[in-house]
């Protein structure tokens, strides 16, 4: 398992095209807004909103807003 802080900026992304990758990835937002995307479902999420799903749905996380995002995130396997 792999545990993260991730922050991301004002408009960053995890890139134009989704990831894929096997095992399982959950987290909560600490701050800031966040983008979620996992198969056609996209949601935008808040401070205390969780999140849970298969890693091997295509999957990407947008800052749409002004503020940068943090988010406390575990994944497993890890990957690199």
């Amino acid at each position: 398992m792999a545990i993260l802080h991730e922050v991301y900026a004002a408009g960053a992304d995890t890139g134009s095209e989704m990831l894929s990758h096997a095992g399982e990835e959950g987290g909560i937002v600490v701050a800031g807004r966040i983008e979620l995307t996992v198969g056609g479902q996209t949601e935008v999420l808040g401070p205390g909103d969780a999140f849970y799903f298969s890693s091997a749905i295509p999957h990407r996380f947008r800052n749409r807003g002004r503020d940068r995002c943090e988010i406390i995130s575990a994944s497993s396997p890890p990957t690199l």
